[in-house]
């Protein structure tokens, strides 16, 4: 196993696959440690200097016992984490990321997860309970109930007749309680398990189901126990097989019977790849491997013949193939069929067509598969056997239909596909021209809609009304200060700029109310609304008993939607572009980013643009006074200077 030590604790390495389960032990390990409050909280602002060395050794360990559980795909995440907090919000924001598409996501795997056929009772509710964890931790209410009911959803059938005596109960607040059904699977599990193993003994022939003895009834026809004459074979003694010299007979019931009769070789050669219409086999089967597209191995299972011989059963899945009806092509896909190697035909079950809702009849040599009064499938009797009307074999091979196409064909365009069909562009394939939507291709292929540029809200009236702010960072490269952040604010009404380089995200308050002071220093107003996305560090309880006292609304955005804080978001990035396009124009090394931010600033606040009225800069609106930009250009001196040297 993929582990990581951390003492005597081994937890498994995170992967694409485990977050969950992860994410609860790493929890269980951090408490161990007792340094789990480095990851959800930042160092107190008035710690000591002792203090803030304990919480920065602590907060070390923190982050190491963290990077130490993940793998080394994910490392790349959170290689520029400066802080237990910091890392810890990078591995959630890959993993719990709540957009409308994962949401979508998860709800579609709770609700239709279904167990495997090999697994295990308990294994398979852990998968639904991460599921439904997944689910919650995107604020999706799901209650116990609404868990057990999707325990019971995703059942074999096997466990049909448990799920009808669940609901014979009739107390639902009881039966649908997770650790009820709970126990109940478990015990049906292990009811299964000790009747497979005795069937299993020596004493038992493998791979039959037999009926259970019955003392109590006696059949009216032939007079004996065991059995009532509804399953009695008639007064043929060798439909009965004893269990031992001394018990009472009992019919021997496989789990699937054929009564087809056995043929020559010529005649099986003959009708090898044909089905054959049979109303005496309880199953569709067939012995063709390569005809499956779909399929599930089965550890047991056997098919009774005519002779009494038995068959095993290797598999089953789906089967498709076109049908002849009246001359046209349909697509056929049959369900549940079995995989039976030693067979010489592949049959279709007339009791499988009947549980389904369809008519079977048989008249002048012909025989019809209907719904309702519309015909899907004709046989035709040749000699003693109904073969169905397939296409021929060449045109079977490529006429399919056009959504068969289009999953095959990676679900590129439909429309394009049969265009080039119609126009002869590619040579091999026919379709028809139906198509459904297509459900793979609105989940994978959606996208968000458009972000407009226009604004969503009219421009606030005064300054201060209205304040953005945003976090940048962690930059690439330290500042020579030792800053890898800046935080930036601005006025709405004025669009006035005011930036801080910060060390650690958690500056951001201390920044704040240096701002708030500037500012209700320089236009004599208080600020009325902070709108910032929900980072962390805009989301402490000082932070928000500060905003409180002030009486300022905080206006956060949703969740991942950083179009919502599109004026400081857009603002960033117009700092980070002057701010390298400055350093790379002088072929200045990039620890000089923060006094190029600086002057990037400085020169925005005294340039038009496209936000404010014409001709106006927010200098002119902050500072009620028109810029003096003339220190930005050269002086006479410097222009003589210049005339000297390049003399």
């Amino acid at each position: 196993m993929d582990d990581q030590s951390s003492g005597s604790v081994r937890i498994e390495k995170l992967t694409a696959s485990n977050f969950y389960i992860w994410k609860q032990k790493i929890q269980l390990l951090l408490a161990l440690r007792d340094v789990d409050q480095y990851v959800f909280d930042d160092i107190p602002e008035n710690a000591t200097s002792d203090d803030r060395r304990k919480w920065i050794r602590g907060d070390a360990k923190a982050k190491a016992v963290i990077g130490l559980t993940l793998s080394d795909d994910y490392l790349q995440h959170v290689r520029g984490c400066s802080s237990a907090k910091e890392t810890w919000e990078a591995i959630l924001n890959v993993f719990e990321r709540h957009t409308l598409l994962n949401k979508l996501a998860a709800r579609r795997d709770f609700y239709t997860v279904s167990m495997l056929p090999s697994e295990k009772v308990l294994v398979f509710i852990n998968r639904v309970k991460q599921l439904a964890a997944r689910l919650q931790s995107m604020s999706v209410e799901i209650d116990d109930k609404e868990i057990a009911m999707a325990v019971l959803n995703g059942l074999p059938p096997r466990f049909d007749n448990l799920i009808v005596a669940l609901d014979a109960l009739g107390n639902e607040d009881k039966v649908f309680g997770l650790e009820f059904v709970k126990s109940r699977l478990l015990q049906e599990e292990q009811r299964e398990s000790m009747k497979t193993a005795s069937a299993s003994s020596p004493h038992a022939p493998a791979l039959v189901n037999r009926m259970p003895i019955r003392r109590d009834m006696k059949c009216t026809n032939c007079n004996r126990h065991g059995h009532t004459a509804g399953r009695c074979w008639g007064k043929d003694p060798s439909a009965f097989v004893s269990r031992d010299d001394n018990s009472t007979a009992a019919f021997a019931e496989s789990d699937f019977t054929c009564l087809l009769s056995t043929s020559t070789p010529e005649k099986r050669a003959a009708n090898a790849r044909s089905w054959l219409v049979d109303s005496g086999c309880s199953a569709h089967i067939t012995f063709d491997r390569s005809l499956f597209v779909t399929y599930e191995q089965m550890q047991s299972g056997s098919v009774e013949m005519g002779t009494k011989a038995r068959a095993n059963v290797a598999g089953r899945g789906e089967v498709e193939f076109m049908l002849n009806v009246n001359g046209s092509p349909h697509p056929c896909k049959l369900s549940n069929v079995l995989h039976v190697p030693d067979f010489g035909y592949s049959l279709l079950s007339v009791s499988q067509m009947v549980s389904k809702g369809l008519q079977v009849s048989f008249e002048n040599e012909k025989c019809r598969v209907t719904a309702g009064p519309t015909v899907v499938a004709t046989a035709s009797q040749v000699g003693d056997l109904y073969i169905l009307d397939v296409m021929n074999e060449t045109f079977s091979a490529h006429v399919v239909t056009l959504q068969t196409l289009h999953e095959r064909m990676a679900h590129v365009n439909v429309q394009g596909i049969a265009s080039m069909i119609h126009n002869n562009v590619v040579n091999g394939i026919n379709s028809d021209n139906h198509s459904p939507i297509c459900p793979a291709c609105v989940f994978g292929k959606a996208t968000r809609s458009v972000i407009p540029k226009q604004r969503s809200s009219s421009r606030a009236q005064n300054c201060l009304d209205l304040v953005h702010s945003d976090v940048c960072g962690p930059l690439e490269v330290q500042s020579i200060g030792g800053s890898r952040y800046f935080i930036t604010f601005v006025d709405d009404h004025s669009n006035w700029v005011v930036v801080y380089t910060m060390r650690n995200k958690s500056e951001a308050f201390a920044k704040y109310k240096l701002y708030e002071k500037l500012a209700q220093t320089h236009t004599g107003r208080k600020v009325k609304v902070l709108r910032t996305d929900r980072g962390g560090e805009y989301l402490s309880t000082e932070f928000k008993s500060h905003l409180d006292l002030n009486g300022t609304q905080h206006q956060l955005t949703t969740a991942y939607t950083p179009e919502q804080n599109g004026v400081a978001e857009r603002l960033n990035r117009t700092l980070i572009d002057l701010v390298r396009s400055m350093l790379s124009h002088k072929q200045v090394s990039k620890r000089f980013w923060a006094e190029a931010l600086a002057t990037s600033v400085y020169v925005r606040n005294r340039v038009t643009s496209r936000a404010l009225p014409v001709n106006t800069t927010p200098h002119h609106i902050w500072m009620n006074s028109t810029p003096n930009v003339g220190h930005t250009g050269r002086s006479a001196g410097q222009r003589e200077i210049e005339g000297r040297l390049m003399r």
